[in-house]
């Protein structure tokens, strides 16, 4: 029976210990765990970010006007051969800096190339060897006054076109004229769908369409030569 007795106490004890044992692993696992897991959360919260589409850079846009001034930006693109005396095109560079040369090509309904207009820009500070490149008939660096830039426009406009380096909507564009009243284009009625090609330092860039039609008669012009008939 004493040996009954003294073995109660060791197993009660052995017991105790036991448990305490359990206890102590079961809050070290916790703590183990619970940096695993927020390393986790963050992980997946970078894969989350990563996964979100990034903005990308926006790329040069081109739109057409019948005046020199940028506040005509729309979307047209179709204009009538007869009262179209010049086509004003701007090319936008978004994010474009430093000097650079952009040649603008005009391609015919039929495909073949019909001009190409070079102008020499810079948008900043322009570097010194650029500045001693030669001259473009065509140059701004950084907006001097051109009012001889083209005669055909300034028939028009006779207080010039001050400047081919300007703003859209924050953006530095710049400035083609496309001469149309009393050229080739009237003359032989080269009405259709023209292409234009635009060049980066003799890179593409963008391309684009506009189209040149005869003015539709209105309604009132119809009906009365409906009545007529």
């Amino acid at each position: 029976m004493r040996r009954i007795r003294l073995a109660i106490p060791i197993f009660a004890s052995l017991g105790l210990l036991s448990c305490v044992s359990r206890e102590v692993d079961a809050q070290s696992s916790k703590r183990l765990v619970k940096p695993d897991e927020e390393k986790g959360d963050l992980s997946s919260a970078a894969r989350l970010r990563a996964r979100r589409p990034q903005p990308h850079p926006r790329g040069p846009e081109i739109f057409y006007c019948e005046t020199p001034d940028t506040s005509c930006r729309t979307t047209q693109n179709t204009f009538p051969i007869v009262d179209l005396r010049d086509l004003f095109v701007f090319v936008v560079w978004p994010g474009v800096s430093g000097q650079h040369v952009q040649t603008v090509e005009f391609l015919l309904p039929g495909g073949s190339i019909y001009s190409t207009k070079k102008t020499r820009f810079s948008i900043g500070r322009a570097s010194p060897v650029a500045a001693m490149a030669p001259a473009f008939k065509n140059e701004v660096s950084p907006a001097p006054p051109a009012p001889h830039l083209i005669a055909d426009a300034n028939k028009i406009h006779p207080e010039g076109i001050p400047t081919l380096l300007m703003k859209s909507r924050g953006d530095s564009s710049v400035l083609t004229v496309l001469p149309v009243g009393g050229t080739y284009i009237t003359q032989r009625n080269l009405s259709g769908t023209w292409r234009v090609r635009v060049l980066l330092d003799d890179r593409l860039a963008l391309e684009s369409e506009f189209t040149l039609v005869f003015r539709q008669p209105d309604a009132t012009a119809k009906a009365e030569e409906k009545a007529d008939r």
